[in-house]
């Protein structure tokens, strides 16, 4: 329990950093956003949180999932500048293995 309210201490901070850096309009949707490799840095750093998944949204942004081997998970947004925002993060990713016979 003490683990899980640090990590979302930690992540806060992250987040009122980036507030306290500033936003321009491009990024106005985002109100929490810093460079990518800042951001990538801290996730690898402070929560060993690799890339796990990917996917593009439009021509616009790149979704990216990380995750630690903990259970710990961010999902950030990036935009073509190079800016990234979290917009969730949490604990317990578990990953579902869907046989290839069967639907979704």
């Amino acid at each position: 329990m003490a683990r899980k309210s640090l990590l979302g201490w930690v992540k806060a901070l992250v987040l009122a950093g980036a507030l306290a850096v500033g936003t321009n309009a491009a990024s106005a949707q985002y109100r929490y956003c810093v460079e990518h490799g800042d951001l990538v840095a801290h996730l690898s750093e402070q929560f060993q949180e690799r890339q796990f998944a990917f996917g593009l949204i439009g021509q616009m942004a790149i979704m990216e999932v990380y995750v630690a081997e903990t259970g710990s998970w961010t999902i950030i947004v990036t935009d073509v500048a190079g800016r990234s925002c979290i917009v969730a993060a949490g604990e317990h990713w578990e990953n579902v293995l869907i046989p290839p016979d069967q639907d979704a």
